[in-house]
């Protein structure tokens, strides 16, 4: 099964009280923005155009393409503290991503679509994150 986990752990004297409940509120916008902003970019990414593997049964040709399985079967989730995009357990997912031991004994290589999404979202992580501290900020200060 292919992941993407994100969890960030706040302790210290600003988590007490009132600003404590802001910090967490600023906190859980960012990774449900950032895991809301990846299933988007994973669902971009597998949808190449004019033909491909990705295609949904209504955009394939009868019998050049698949009925577009792997791409609805990605999930994202997100809970207090804790984010995570996945493929539900898609028996071909790791293949398809690059990390399967059949990868080696093939040429096939994998996409790397749920990689390259996470280095996109690590390059916007702190963008993302400065726009709810900001917010939080604001809200603190009345």
């Amino acid at each position: 099964m292919v992941t993407m986990h994100v969890e960030i752990k706040a302790t210290g004297f600003l988590f007490e009280g009132k600003a404590g409940a802001v910090i967490n509120k600023a906190i859980d916008g960012t990774i449900v923005e950032l895991v809301q902003l990846g299933e988007q970019r994973l669902d971009l990414m597998l949808r190449p155009r004019p033909a491909g593997v990705y295609l949904s049964i209504a955009e394939a040709r009868r019998g050049q393409a698949s009925t577009g399985h792997y791409r609805r079967s990605i999930h994202a989730v997100a809970s207090h503290l804790h984010g995570i995009i996945t493929d539900s357990g898609v028996v071909y997912g790791p293949w398809l991503e690059g990390v399967s031991s059949r990868n080696a004994t093939t040429r096939f290589k994998g996409y790397s679509s749920f990689r390259r999404v996470g280095q996109t979202l690590e390059k916007d992580r702190d963008k993302v994150l400065k726009a709810h501290v900001d917010k939080a900020i604001r809200e603190l200060n009345g």
